[in-house]
Order: C-alpha cells, then sequence, then structure tokens
C-alpha cells in the first residue's frame, strides 16, 4: 500500500465492500464486523488534520492519539489546539499518546502518569479523555494491560485490542503485513489497524524526502512564530536569508 491520500482512501472504500464498520474502543461491539482505525501524531498535528477532514468526507469517524509531552508540538499554543478541537468537532475521538520513555520506570507509577496526562489533555480539549495509545511502548508496558481510571480511558494495548483483534501498523513507515490482504482474506471479523499520518502526503515520497520536506518546513513555522514574538524582526533576520521566502 502507498503512502498517499488515495491510497488511504482505497483503504477505506475496500472495508466497506468487505463489510467493515469503522469503529472506535467503545461501540465496536455493536458490529458483526469492525475495524478500529486509530492514528498516532507522532511529529505533525496538521497532517493529522487533513487525514480528519478526508475521513470526514466519507463519513467515517476514527481515534486521533496526541501526546502531551511532545518535543514537536504544544498541545496548547492556540493553534494546535484549534486543530485538535476541530479534529473532534468533526466526530472523531482525540485520545492520550502515552510516551513512557518521558519517566523513569523505576520510580514512576505509569497508571498514575497516564492519568494525569489524561487530565492535561481534557482541560486542553474541554472534554473527557476516554483512550490511551502507547508510543514506541516496551515489552513490560505491552505485557501490562493497565487498568486506567478503574476501566474508563480504554488502553488501546489491553488484550482485547492488540491480542483478540488482528492487529497491523505502518509503523516507521512500513506495513509489516500486508493490510489490504488481510482485508481482502475476510479471515479477521475485529481489525484494529493504526496509521502515523506524517508519512502520507498527496504523491508517495520516500521516508528520506518525507523527513527533509518537515524539517525544511519547520524552518519557515518557526520564523513566522519568531515574527509573532519579537517585533520588527526583520531589523535582524529576513525569512530570505533562511532561504524562504
Amino acid at each position: 500500500m502507498k503512502f498517499t491520500y488515495k491510497a488511504y482512501e482505497e483503504l477505506l472504500s475496500l472495508l466497506e465492500k468487505h463489510g467493515y464498520t469503522v469503529c472506535n474502543y467503545h461501540n465496536y461491539q455493536d458490529h458483526a464486523r469492525s475495524v478500529i482505525i486509530r492514528h498516532d501524531i507522532d511529529m505533525d498535528i496538521a497532517k493529522a488534520l487533513q487525514v480528519a477532514k478526508l475521513e470526514q468526507g466519507r463519513g467515517v469517524c476514527s481515534t486521533y492519539f496526541v501526546l502531551v509531552t511532545s518535543d514537536f508540538y504544544n498541545i496548547f499554543s492556540r493553534q494546535n489546539q484549534a486543530m485538535l478541537r476541530r479534529i473532534c468537532a468533526m466526530g472523531h475521538e482525540v485520545g492520550l499518546h502515552f510516551d513512557e520513555a518521558k519517566y523513569d520506570a523505576q520510580q514512576t507509577d505509569m497508571v498514575q502518569a497516564i492519568e494525569q496526562e489524561a487530565m492535561l489533555l481534557e482541560q486542553c480539549l474541554g472534554r473527557a479523555t476516554t483512550s490511551v495509545s502507547m508510543h514506541r511502548p516496551s515489552q513490560k508496558t505491552l505485557e501490562a494491560d493497565y487498568l486506567i481510571q478503574g476501566g474508563k480511558i480504554v488502553n488501546s494495548y489491553g488484550t482485547e485490542f492488540f491480542r483478540k483483534h488482528k492487529y497491523v501498523s505502518d509503523s516507521r513507515r512500513n506495513w509489516r503485513e500486508d493490510v489490504t490482504a488481510i482485508v481482502e482474506s475476510g479471515e479477521y471479523d475485529r481489525l484494529h489497524v493504526l496509521t502515523h499520518p506524517f508519512w502520507y502526503d498527496e504523491v508517495e515520497r520516500s521516508a528520506k524526502e518525507q523527513l527533509k520536506t518537515f524539517c525544511e518546513a519547520q524552518t519557515g513555522l518557526c520564523y513566522d512564530r519568531m515574527k509573532e514574538n519579537v517585533r520588527n524582526l526583520e531589523e535582524f533576520l529576513l525569512k530570505i536569508e533562511l532561504g524562504k521566502e
């Protein structure tokens, strides 16, 4: 499967053709054949918004997981908060993407840390956090089957979703299994599909090209944000000096 918006739309069409209903972690049992589509927002909320719009155009609601400890974005910035709330307004769920690497595993109660981050996300979105996915989970976390807020927050890596569903992911821009073949096989009534919106675009790009494009774009964005905070920035630095028009 290519990493283009068209290819992703074709996957949605294929799922529909084979009788799958796109669900979330709370209502999949209402359907005989369900697929939970999850998107992890690792670096770029704007890319996630593009996929959310695409899905909305097809009448699909999925789940987006956002970090509150990211070095790439701040969920409380005006622009990022607005984009996340817009994703919610489209009918999608926005859950917590939890990075255990931010904590000392020997001294941290991970369930408590997850619950604290969930509260921050609730403050950002103005709505309850009801699901969590793990960012680069350790084997210990995969096996932990955490019970969060007494079960009120669904753990996407819990036994039900990671073991009893057929799980397939495009992590590191690589489908480890052929997702189209899995859908076409009809072998599974419960699918759990993870994508990373960062890798998708109008045209197919290599991982190197996509990463390079992202890094180059950040230069322009950084300048624009500096301009909002440094009066008469042009007196010190012109955007064109950074290779940006």
